[in-house]
């Protein structure tokens, strides 16, 4: 990604340009509250966004679009990473199933409909219903947080002079 773009949270002033780059993306318009989004920014123009929904019982990747002169410079890659960073529970998706190797690098990995909860199950389940009439085959995806790093305290000397007299 070159230097001279920024990946910030957004603000209120935003709202307006998130909007209608979702909806000129054809994504989902569901949820577009501001405070969920990171964006990307070139000489102050937001040239990137993408959210994670706080649905009770799941946290949804989503919105992610960057201005078509901006594609393949790694900056929506850089924003999917930011937002993974900011999360420390399960993580799920709903994208064309051609965008599976895509989020694939991130961790994602296909989800059934067993794996999936609440908000993003129903929209799944909707997605699923209609399929055949938007001719486009949606796939749900979860990305499951790494466990919780133990801190683990460094042993005693006594603890430590045990192991070597019983080594030897």
């Amino acid at each position: 990604m070159p230097d001279s773009i920024a990946i910030r949270p957004a603000r209120q002033e935003d709202a307006a340009t998130i909007k209608r780059m979702v909806r000129a993306a054809g994504l989902d318009p569901s949820s577009l509250h501001w405070p969920n989004f990171l964006v990307a920014e070139k000489d102050g123009r937001v040239i990137g966004v993408g959210q994670v929904r706080p649905y009770g019982g799941a946290r949804e990747l989503g919105s992610l679009v960057v201005l078509k002169p901006y594609r393949v410079r790694g900056i929506g890659s850089a924003i999917v990473r930011a937002l993974i960073e900011r999360e420390q529970d399960d993580l799920f998706l709903l994208c064309q199933d051609r965008l599976e190797s895509y989020y694939a690098q991130f961790g994602f990995r296909r989800a059934g409909l067993r794996d999936l909860r609440g908000v993003v199950k129903l929209k799944y389940m909707f997605a699923q219903m209609f399929r055949a009439l938007f001719r486009v085959r949606v796939i749900a995806m979860r990305r499951t947080s790494p466990p919780p790093r133990l801190r683990h305290p460094s042993p005693s000397p006594d603890v430590q002079f045990r192991r070597e007299r019983g080594r030897g």
